[in-house]
C-alpha cells in the first residue's frame, strides 16, 4: 500500500454503532439481511467450512472445527457489534444462510476508511447474490447518523466535496486479489473505483510469505448526513 497519508476532515457514522438488537432486517427481492445470532452457528460453520468461501480471508483456509467458527462468529455478536456493522445473508424463501458481510473494520490499516467485506457459499456464486446483498447493505450503511471527524487516510483515496475545498467525501473501502475477477466485477458494478494496487507477503497458510498483488477500491458517499460539526 502506498506510503502517502493525509489528515482529512470528513464524516463517519457515530460510534458506538446501533447494536444488533436495534438493527432491522434488510429485505431485498430474494434475501433477508439480518444480524447473525448464536443459533445460526451450525449454518455459519457450514459456510466457513468451504475452502472456496474462505479463499479471501486472512488465513485462507476453512475452519477446522466448530470452536473456530464460534470464535469467528463472536465478531458479529455483542459487545463487538458496537464497532462492526455485520450481517448474515439469508434466503427469504427458506431462511437458509448463504453468506455474510458488512463493515468489519471502522479504520482500515490499509487506507484509513471503513473496510467492507463479504463471503458466500460456493454454490451461490455468479447468481447476483453478492451484488444484491452489497447494494442493500450500502443503503443501510449510508443511512446511519453521522458527524464530522478528522481521519488519517491514504492520499490517493481522497475526493473533495463539491461544496467545500477542505472537506473530504466519506469513503468505504474494499480490497481483493488482483485475480479475483468476480469480486472486482461486483465492486465495479456498484460504483467502487480502483485507487491503488500493491504487492505484499501473503498471510494465507498455504502461501505464507509469497508475494500477492492486491487492488484497493473506494466508494464515495452520495449525500452528506451531518448531525454535528464537532470533531473528534
Amino acid at each position: 500500500m502506498e506510503s502517502s497519508w493525509t489528515f482529512v476532515e470528513t464524516t463517519l457514522p457515530y460510534v458506538p454503532l446501533p447494536p444488533n438488537s436495534q438493527r432491522q432486517p434488510i429485505k431485498t427481492k430474494r434475501l433477508v439481511i439480518r444480524p447473525i445470532q448464536e443459533n445460526d452457528l451450525q449454518s455459519y460453520h457450514e459456510l466457513r467450512s468451504q475452502p472456496e468461501a474462505m479463499t479471501g480471508t486472512t488465513r485462507g483456509t476453512p475452519d477446522r472445527n466448530m470452536d473456530e467458527s464460534r470464535a469467528a462468529m463472536s465478531d458479529f455478536l455483542s459487545p463487538k457489534d458496537n464497532k462492526r456493522f455485520l450481517f448474515g445473508v439469508f434466503f427469504t424463501s427458506t431462511g437458509e444462510l448463504i453468506g455474510e458481510g458488512g463493515v468489519h473494520n471502522l479504520e482500515s490499516s490499509s487506507c484509513g476508511w471503513p473496510e467492507i467485506g463479504y463471503k458466500f457459499r460456493k454454490e451461490f456464486w455468479r447468481q447476483g447474490y453478492a451484488t444484491e446483498f452489497l447494494k442493500a447493505f450500502l443503503e443501510a450503511w449510508w443511512s446511519l447518523p453521522r458527524f464530522h471527524v478528522k481521519r488519517l487516510v491514504c492520499s490517493s483515496s481522497i475526493h473533495r466535496t463539491k461544496d467545500s475545498e477542505s472537506d473530504t467525501t466519506e469513503q468505504v473501502y474494499a480490497y481483493t486479489d488482483v485475480n479475483n475477477v468476480g469480486s472486482r466485477k461486483v465492486l465495479e458494478k456498484l460504483g467502487f473505483a480502483q485507487f491503488s494496487e500493491w504487492t505484499e507477503p501473503d498471510t494465507q497458510e498455504h502461501r505464507i510469505g509469497q508475494p500477492v498483488m492486491l487492488v484497493g477500491y473506494c466508494l464515495s458517499k452520495k449525500q452528506d448526513v451531518i448531525e454535528t460539526s464537532e470533531f473528534r
